[in-house]
């Protein structure tokens, strides 16, 4: 169902997830106790990881499978280096996103604004608090990490549940199910917690010869 570049403007519809969870970060998440959920995210500026991404269909059967390496970096910027199955470059500068794929020599761009409109801006910027957006479950064990349920308040077109899951105090994964039952995982590996970052790595410049779709000014 999801393919690595949507078509709607080629970003995989986890990476607008991501970006609201990454922007919820503000020490505002009313719980009858500190969780790992708000202890993890508070304070949280960069991470850098190795992942694996799966789709699963609704009988949990996985239907894709990729992996690479990711950078993100408050605010607004990202990049995802997909190695299999396909070799492709995502990369918001805090301005525009630009999707590479390497095999069609092709790069496409689009201001943030409009590639992410499909997710709440007030998310995206970090002005409203978590729990405005989400109700956060009480956290449940499961093949031995501890998983927390955030439903979105209001309906979102893209995702009904999005889970976070840990392994003491160390993000491990996450995990968004749509209205069909479908789910997209992201597994981390290696993750640094507030690394320094290089500049240059969240930015792009599109390589000799290749085609540039969209508005590069």
């Amino acid at each position: 169902m999801w393919k690595i570049l949507s078509l709607e403007y080629n970003v995989p519809r986890i990476f607008s997830v991501i970006i609201m969870v990454l922007s919820l970060m503000v020490p505002t998440l009313v719980l009858a106790a500190p969780s790992s959920v708000q202890r993890y995210f508070e304070g949280l500026q960069s991470l850098h990881a190795d992942f694996i991404q799966r789709v699963y269909d609704d009988r949990s059967r996985v239907v894709q499978s990729s992996s690479g390496e990711m950078l993100m970096q408050k605010p607004g910027k990202f990049r995802w280096n997909y190695r299999t199955p396909t070799e492709q470059i995502i990369v918001a500068d805090g301005q525009r996103l630009w999707a590479y794929d390497i095999d069609l020599a092709q790069v496409t761009v689009r201001k943030m604004d409009q590639a992410l409109s499909s997710t709440p801006l007030a998310l995206l910027s970090g002005a409203a608090p978590i729990e405005e957006a989400f109700s956060v479950g009480a956290p449940r064990s499961q093949d031995g990490l501890t998983w927390y349920d955030l439903t979105p308040k209001q309906p979102q077109p893209e995702f009904r549940l999005l889970r976070v899951a840990f392994k003491g105090d160390l993000l491990v994964s996450l995990e968004l199910e749509d209205s069909f039952g479908q789910r997209t995982r992201l597994d981390f590996q290696k993750l640094e917690r507030n690394p320094i970052l290089d500049p240059a790595l969240l930015k792009f410049t599109p390589p000799p010869g290749v085609d540039v779709v969209g508005d590069a000014s």
